[in-house]
């Protein structure tokens, strides 16, 4: 099943929210284009909705972990996820998107794929092999997050990634070119995340 996750990104989403069940993090109800089958935070960024048929799930303000790492753990326990989507995963603070980046690679830990849609971005969270469909010039990013990983063999890039230790330390994945259709990286150890910047 595909669980769409919405973040309080502070502006509204322009990407097309798809999936099999939606949740909304706390004020991402106020920004989220479609209609949730769940709210769920500590209702600080937004007021109780009322007059709605929609469940809340109302977490204690003093936690230890953001609305959407609970969210990530919700679509897992109560709907069974394999695959999530998140919507504003890049609105906001800049420690809201390193940790948005984070709950992403949670996601992967928990045995569910990790893609984040964002205006004109897309980002995955990969580990092994991964292939995606781009078009010819599209910048392609693939960065490490937390440790170093290692790359053995890419396709249809313009700057190769053969046996490359990627580390988070440099700049050496950012800005390569995607050569037109479908790329493969095969990430051997470690996990990159990728960000294809889409072609209007």
């Amino acid at each position: 099943m595909q669980v769409s996750i919405v973040l309080n990104c502070g502006s509204e989403i322009k990407r097309k929210i798809k999936g099999d069940k939606v949740v909304c993090c706390d004020g991402g109800f106020n920004v989220c284009t479609v209609t949730p089958d769940v709210i769920l935070g500590d209702f600080d960024s937004l007021e109780k909705p009322e007059g709605i048929d929609i469940p809340l799930v109302e977490h204690n303000p003093h936690k230890d972990a953001s609305d959407g790492e609970l969210a990530v753990y919700y679509a897992k326990e109560v709907y069974s996820a394999d695959s999530l989507v998140f919507y504003g995963i890049t609105g906001g603070r800049v420690d809201h998107v390193l940790c948005n980046l984070a709950i992403m690679r949670l996601a992967h830990s928990l045995g569910m794929s990790a893609k984040a849609e964002e205006d004109g971005l897309d980002i995955y969270y990969v580990e092994g092999e991964f292939d995606m469909p781009t078009q010819k010039g599209e910048t392609i990013s693939i960065l490490p997050y937390g440790e170093n990983a290692l790359v053995s063999d890419s396709k249809n890039l313009e700057y190769p990634l053969d046996e490359l230790i990627l580390t988070s330390c440099d700049s050496r994945g950012l800005s390569n070119v995607s050569l037109g259709g479908k790329i493969h990286i095969n990430v051997k150890r470690g996990g990159v995340f990728v960000f294809r910047y889409v072609k209007r």
